[in-house]
Order: C-alpha cells, then structure tokens, then sequence
C-alpha cells in the first residue's frame, strides 16, 4: 500500500510541475507561460502550426476541469497533514486524496490521448522522453552551496 502510494505521489509529482507551468502567469509578462512553453514544445519537437493548434486545443479543453481538480487535491492535502499532525484519524482522508489523485493522473492521460494522435512517431518519443526528464518547461538550477 505505501509502495503504491508513492509511486502514485511521484507521478503525480512529475505531472503536477507540467500543469503548473501551463496554469499561471508570469509576474510583468503579457505572455502566459503556457504560450511560451507551446512555443518551446513547438520548436523541440518540430511541431507544424496545425499540430500546434490541435495541442493547444487539447490543453484547453480540459484546462479548467484540471484546474479544479488540482484544488480540490491540495485542499484534501492540506486537510490530510492538519490531521496527521493533530493526531487525528488520517484513513479517510487519505483514501479522499488517493482518489483526487487518480482524477488528476486521469486528466494528464485524457490529454496525452489526444496528442498522441496529433503527434509523429518521432515526436511522441521525443516527448515522452521529454517528460520522464522533468518535462518540455524550463528548470532554474539551484544555486550551489558552499
């Protein structure tokens, strides 16, 4: 059960920083992060205008059922740590947010599915390959400590 536990929290993980970086905008930019993360998919995968148009519409159609989702989630983990810290009786709790988390990895595979079609072959590998390393957005390195 833990073992299937985090394993689910570590994919989650991994796609939680992808939805993240589509869903909010950058302080003093016009442009969206999710523009420009397009425009970085768009240029490392080759991507043609038509399929960026179509990769585009499948994060749409699902952005805000995503964006719920993902509240629902961290609101159920904020209600989860307050009760293990409390003492208090954690298993519902946990199922609750075992089940949100299911609905969000649900959503990601909802929307893949409909870029997989879109994509070539090649693409597709280049993409899947992108996520398992962190996905197609932009890591700041941490300062090193000395």
């Amino acid at each position: 059960m833990l073992k299937r536990t985090v394993t689910a929290l570590s994919l989650v993980a991994l796609l939680a920083g992808t939805g993240a970086a589509y869903a909010q905008t950058a302080p003093g930019t016009t442009q969206a992060p999710r523009a420009h993360g397009m425009d970085r998919m768009k240029q490392r995968l080759g991507l043609t205008d038509d399929q960026t148009t179509a990769v585009r519409a499948a994060f749409a159609r699902h952005r805000d059922e995503q964006k719920q989702a993902w509240k629902s989630l961290r609101t159920a983990q904020a209600e989860l740590r307050q009760l293990a810290l409390n003492g208090g009786d954690t298993t519902a709790k946990s199922a609750e947010v075992q089940q949100l988390l299911g609905q969000t990895v649900a959503l990601r595979v909802k929307v893949l599915q409909e870029i997989g079609p879109v994509l070539t072959p090649e693409q597709r590998v280049k993409f899947a390959q992108a996520h398992h390393y962190g996905g197609m957005r932009h890591h700041r390195k941490a300062p090193s400590q000395s």
